[in-house]
């Protein structure tokens, strides 16, 4: 059940260089992510921004379903027409995620927000919709 969204810690988002980064240093829990999804589309509708980076890099623990709740926000980001990254994923997390047999083929990542701002630059933030697969 979902509490009254005032108590639910927000997931800070700003816009930098035409690009939305969120940066997620709390801990994740659904109604988290809940309020997570609704703020980021919200965000991405009055922006129009076309690139949205998801920084975790300050989360230490990921399960399959949080994982999973990421990859569903960054679809919907890319429904929207933006192109979405997963930036700065922990070793130990990457390791525990590879234990789940996930599919990662539809997911572009970058380590750093240096990586994911240079990969932009190179690719094109504003590429239509189209999104690369990392390989």
């Amino acid at each position: 059940m979902i509490h009254d969204s005032s108590e639910v810690p927000r997931v800070p988002m700003q816009l930098t260089s035409g690009c939305l980064v969120a940066s997620i240093q709390i801990d994740l829990n659904d109604e988290v992510l809940f309020r997570f999804k609704r703020d980021l589309l919200e965000e991405i509708r009055q922006t129009q921004t076309r690139a949205v980076l998801l920084d975790v890099s300050g989360v230490d623990i990921m399960d399959r379903i949080e994982f999973e709740a990421i990859c569903e926000i960054m679809r919907m980001s890319r429904l929207m027409g933006a192109r979405a990254m997963l930036v700065g994923v922990k070793a130990e997390i990457a390791c525990s995620l590879m234990d789940f047999d996930l599919d990662f083929s539809q997911m572009e990542t970058a380590l750093t927000l240096d990586q994911a701002f240079e990969k932009l630059q190179s690719n094109g933030a504003s590429n239509g919709g189209r999104h690369e697969s990392m390989q």
